[in-house]
């Protein structure tokens, strides 16, 4: 498992056009690694509430880490006493 510091995050919040099906629009997190500037994560196509219960997430957790192969978020390093789990991985 790899799991990598992430440095800063870019959020965007992209609105539809009149006339489109969607109601609302779609967003997109882009995540950088804190110790390798060209790693980058895309988050995209994520929907209102998703997008916001992740931007909330990234403003106010510190330090905070993306777990390649899970593909998740974590406020923890996996490896420390004061991990928390995310996900699935809750209810466990």
């Amino acid at each position: 498992m790899a799991v990598v510091a992430i440095g800063n995050y870019y959020a965007e919040w992209e609105p539809v056009g009149v006339g489109s099906r969607e109601k609302c629009g779609v967003g997109k997190i882009v995540l950088r690694s804190a110790t390798h500037l060209s790693e980058l994560y895309w988050l995209t196509n994520l929907g209102p509430d998703d997008f916001r219960i992740l931007l909330k997430l990234l403003q106010t957790e510190s330090p905070i880490y993306w777990d390649t192969e899970a593909g998740h978020l974590r406020t923890a390093h996996p490896q420390t006493v004061n991990a928390e789990p995310v996900g699935e991985q809750e209810a466990r």
